[in-house]
């Protein structure tokens, strides 16, 4: 997305639309129906800087990381804002920093909310407490017991 800033008026600037996700080079992940953008930016110039405030969402399917199945997800960034120097007449791209900002905002291992009795939302299949990721725990056991070696070693 580029924007010329030559363009701005005094009072400001309110934009609105889709964007199509293609354009964002966005890394390969396990979504479906992923196909735009929605934004609302307000554009205010001041200066030799422009300052860009916002709103971005969308909705796709995502691959859970719990049960492989495709679920539901909200993409909002409700607090897109970004300051951007004018340099002589070039235009404002403002392609990476809204990358930016998506890649930061999508989870690194999207998960479904189990219900209590463990069951997925999507799938209905029911996780026991051996099935889910017991990482942490087991990470956090072998830290104490490494450190009590230590202690009865010393």
């Amino acid at each position: 997305m580029k924007i010329d800033p030559r363009q701005i008026p005094e009072e400001g600037l309110s934009l609105s639309g889709s964007l199509p996700v293609t354009d964002y080079d966005l890394p390969p992940g396990e979504t479906q129906g992923w196909d735009k953008i929605n934004y609302r930016f307000n554009l205010v110039r001041t200066g030799k800087e422009v300052t860009i405030t916002g709103t971005l969402d969308s909705e796709f399917k995502i691959t859970c990381a719990r049960c492989l199945d495709p679920m539901p997800w909200s993409l909002n960034i409700n607090d897109f804002c970004q300051v951007c120097p004018i340099q002589d007449d070039a235009l404002l791209d403002l392609t990476p920093l809204i990358r930016e900002d998506i890649i930061l905002a999508l989870p690194l291992a999207a998960r479904c909310e189990l219900d209590g009795a463990g069951r997925c939302p999507y799938s209905g299949r029911v996780f026991t407490p051996s099935d889910r990721d017991d990482f942490a725990e087991k990470r956090r056991a072998t830290v104490w017991r490494d450190l009590d070696r230590l202690k009865t070693e010393n």
